[in-house]
């Protein structure tokens, strides 16, 4: 008789559950297996993180109306972020709100705009200190002439205690100084390149003679200094003029592209240029651009009786109003100056870095910051064919 039970475990064996679980097991892991092995020959492009992710997309619109328009100090700079040339980095200024003094708090589309030709920006805001170390080099030009013996000796004192304040600040800052105005010969007589706050306390600790201390030129570009303050800046027929100072320290100092450009000018007497357009106030506001800074007056005079007479004897501070700057009037001996409470010191440690992505990073644009600070100020500027 056929084994019937014999020849069906030879044809088909039985095996043990436990066994049948296990080769299951194994036939499930091999799948998967492979199926991941394919998953990563797959030629997809690979995911690349977007660099500009924190900064929020342009929401179209445009930038509010201006209405009162008595907001003037905006001062900017522009650069691209290396390695990442689409991500526009605006170094600004701090805004003091014009009826308060205190400093407007950028909020990015809310006090603060950016609009880039004709389309408003998305941008992120990160204040100065927070992480942030923006850059300005503030220049001392001070008028070193006779009249000025009172106050000498404190505007030096001060000018170092404000250089040491503003690096404490959280900025990275450099600093330098001009002299000018001492003889009869309007010109330059004394000056420091831009450099650190110990350098600029020692160039002005070199003498104890008030009128003294800014003149004579230090530096590794001293005697370079010197020749140039002979060779075109010079007025004759003029008396005290910080626009001979001013000009001297713009064509000639160390500046960088992306920092702030802050000049700080103390005198006691009118603008003088002796009848000269270039050596006069709009001499050098007309070729003065944005990008050239802000200048900031120090006046230590009464200007009660003073008769201003354009092209003789005109107003220091108009160099401050025309180029977006801070004034402030002293007595005349300085008695009581702090400069650490100037206008111009809350702006710079009020910096904030503004960031946007440029439609095309490698043309020229025209851009305009609006600044708002609730509805009693407000005000903007253009920046006109800059490149990043």
């Amino acid at each position: 008789m056929l084994n019937v039970a014999n020849n069906q475990s030879e044809v088909f064996p039985v095996k043990n559950p436990f066994e049948i679980r296990s080769a299951l097991s194994k036939f499930l892991i091999s799948a998967i297996l492979t199926m991941s092995i394919l998953a990563g020959c797959k030629k997809d492009d690979p995911v690349t993180p977007n660099p500009n992710s924190d900064i929020p997309v342009d929401s179209g619109g445009a930038a509010p109306a201006t209405t009162v328009n008595n907001i003037t100090t905006i001062g900017a700079t522009f650069q691209k972020t290396p390695g990442n040339e689409s991500r526009v980095q605006i170094n600004m200024l701090g805004v003091l709100h014009p009826i308060t003094g205190q400093p407007i708090q950028f909020t990015a589309n809310s006090s603060v705009w950016v609009t880039e030709d004709s389309v408003l920006k998305g941008i992120k805001v990160t204040a100065a200190g927070g992480g942030t170390v923006l850059g300005a080099d503030v220049v001392f030009v001070v008028d070193n002439s006779g009249s000025m013996g009172q106050e000498a000796d404190s505007v030096a004192r001060k000018i170092i205690a404000f250089a040491n304040f503003l690096e404490a600040s959280g900025l990275n800052v450099r600093l330098g100084c001009v002299g000018h105005g001492r003889g009869s010969d309007q010109r330059v007589y004394g000056a420091l390149n831009l450099t650190s706050a110990n350098a600029l306390q020692t160039y002005l600790n070199r003498t104890t003679v008030a009128l003294s201390r800014t003149v004579g030129f230090s530096g590794p570009d001293s005697a370079a200094l010197a020749a140039a303050s002979l060779a075109g800046f010079y007025s004759s027929g003029g008396g005290e003029n910080s626009v001979i100072g001013i000009t001297f320290a713009d064509s000639l100092f160390s500046w960088r592209s992306n920092a702030n450009r802050v000049y700080v000018a103390f005198t006691d007497e009118p603008t003088q240029p002796g009848g000269s357009m270039f050596w006069s106030t709009q001499g050098l506001i007309s070729r003065w651009t944005t990008a050239k800074g802000t200048i900031h007056t120090v006046y230590s005079e009464d200007t009660v009786g003073r008769t201003w007479t354009p092209l003789q004897n005109e107003r220091p501070w108009d160099l401050a109003t025309l180029t977006g700057g801070t004034k402030r009037f002293i007595p005349s001996n300085a008695a009581g100056l702090d400069l650490t409470t100037l206008p111009v010191t809350t702006a710079l440690a009020s910096s904030a870095l503004i960031e946007f992505v440029s439609a095309n990073p490698n043309i020229a644009h025209n851009v305009t910051i609006t600044v708002k600070g609730a509805t009693t100020a407000d005000g903007k500027k253009r920046f006109t064919n800059i490149t990043y």
